[in-house]
């Protein structure tokens, strides 16, 4: 595809002038922003840290250790034990745990008191590690807006350890692909270096092109 016309047709819509569905910001280090429901596939360095997987329209985060979490209310997010061990359970912020983003502690090794603070009923809060298929499935409303934790159950991993937070979903802008709130040719060049496959139909092509210039000829709310 000609990325110099595809330029000069932006630039046109962009002389007459969120975030996109399914991405994901690193809005700090460690800190993801992951706007529409995924899968969160869970690995693990030894017995030190959780290594989360997944992807969006964003492309892949691959293996990071422990990250804190910003979801988004009204989405459904499932988070899936991929190797032995290592219970992962998500927890209100009772859980007595110290650090910050990334680097997280728990500060017990009192199963009671790592059971008290899992959310209810546990078993919906618990994934359990391979070869099982338990996981966890997560439809978060807007009574769940707040901070969570997630840890190990096994009362020794304190380390594995991280942080939740549950926001307000805002009006999507899907032509917004830089999250910023406008729409601006910082989207553009995002839209064109990253080859964004903005329909969703695993292509990069025209068809993309036309529904990103016409959405964001359209505007946002």
């Amino acid at each position: 595809m000609n990325q110099n016309r595809i330029m000069m047709s932006v630039a046109a819509i962009t002389a007459c002038a969120g975030i996109a569905s399914g991405q994901t910001t690193e809005v700090a280090p460690h800190i993801f922003r992951v706007e529409s429901g995924v899968s969160f596939e869970l690995n693990n360095a030894g017995a030190s840290s959780f290594l989360f997987n997944w992807t969006d329209s964003s492309g892949s985060v691959i293996d990071e250790e422990d990250p804190t979490l910003i979801l988004t209310a009204g989405e459904t997010y499932t988070f899936r034990r991929l190797t032995g061990s290592h219970p992962f359970v998500v927890t209100d912020t009772s859980l007595p745990t110290s650090g910050t983003d990334g680097f997280y502690e728990r500060d017990t090794f009192d199963g009671a008191v790592i059971d008290a603070a899992t959310l209810q009923p546990i078993a919906d809060f618990t994934a359990d590690p391979a070869p099982t298929t338990d996981f966890i499935e997560w439809s978060l409303t807007g009574e769940e807006i707040g901070d969570y934790f997630y840890t190990c159950r096994v009362t020794g991993h304190a380390g594995m350890a991280g942080r939740i937070e549950v926001v307000a979903g805002s009006v999507s802008c899907a032509p917004d692909l830089n999250g910023d709130g406008n729409l601006d040719f910082f989207d553009v060049s995002f839209f064109l270096s990253n080859s964004v496959d903005y329909n969703g139909d695993t292509d990069f092509d025209f068809f993309d092109v036309s529904q990103f210039l016409q959405e964001f000829g359209a505007g946002c709310p």
